[in-house]
């Protein structure tokens, strides 16, 4: 099988699987956050891994299972992140291998992974859960389709050479458009504010993409992973999204 058949056939059972997650919610929902945000936190180890960090995943782990439970339990997240801090810095004190630097990569993946999705939970059983979706899907298709229209200026040639900025406010303008059509069909508020989270979510869900691409590009790996045949990792495929969720939570939660 040659490699666009194999990740035209990934992306198909992908989206399936996703369909089915998000249409069930509740506890289904609930598993598979956890269980994606654990291959989220051990992708990321991994690639500073690569760069021989000294990264303890089993401490990385069960942080984020313990930021899970608070999260579920709507406890303040300040309690998660002091649990982990104590955990990580009992592993500095005993560790003569362990510096401060990767001290501070831990706690990278602890804010990236867990604060950036778990708001995702608060959004079940709403159509702004699949806003999230329509945003990603949207921002990387136009992106990609307005830069082969009319693409002449880099965005940041050194991280991701095909990007163009023309790309990138076209992924926008027609984030936008798709996002507020969205919303007039399931019944959503289409005013001001809507439109501009949108256009926000659409703007940090490049700016993820090439956060994770720069990371990629210091740790020296091509790929996060290989669990995706044909894409690579999660984390390869859904970089964008973490930076998504926070946007969509903060309109839903707090409306004006």
């Amino acid at each position: 099988m040659n490699n666009f058949k194999k990740r035209t056939l990934t992306a198909v059972v992908l989206l399936i699987v996703l369909a089915g997650v998000l249409y069930m919610g509740g506890h289904v929902l609930r598993v598979a956050v956890l269980l994606f945000s654990l291959e989220l936190c051990h992708e990321l180890s991994g690639a500073f891994k690569h760069k021989e960090h000294h990264i303890p995943e089993h401490y990385i782990l069960l942080s984020c299972f313990i930021h899970f439970a608070v999260f579920l339990l709507n406890w303040p997240a300040f309690l998660a992140f002091t649990i982990s801090t104590f955990l990580l810095v009992l592993y500095y004190l005993k560790s003569s291998n362990f510096s401060l630097e990767e001290f501070g990569l831990c706690m990278l993946i602890l804010i990236y992974v867990p604060s950036f999705f778990f708001p995702i939970l608060n959004l079940d059983k709403t159509f702004y859960l699949y806003l999230v979706f329509i945003i990603a899907v949207s921002t990387d298709t136009f992106a990609y389709l307005t830069g082969m229209a009319f693409g002449k200026h880099k965005l940041c040639p050194s991280i991701s050479p095909n990007k163009t900025i023309e790309g990138a406010v076209g992924a926008v303008v027609c984030t936008v458009t798709v996002g507020l059509i969205y919303c007039y069909y399931v019944g959503i508020p289409v005013d001001w504010m809507h439109a501009l989270f949108i256009g926000i979510a659409s703007v940090t869900a490049q700016l993820g993409d090439l956060f994770a691409s720069k990371m990629k590009r210091a740790t020296g790996i091509k790929d996060y992973g290989h669990i995706l045949p044909g894409h690579g990792g999660f984390m390869d495929r859904f970089d964008s999204i973490l930076m998504i969720i926070p946007m969509v939570y903060m309109l839903y939660r707090f409306p004006l």
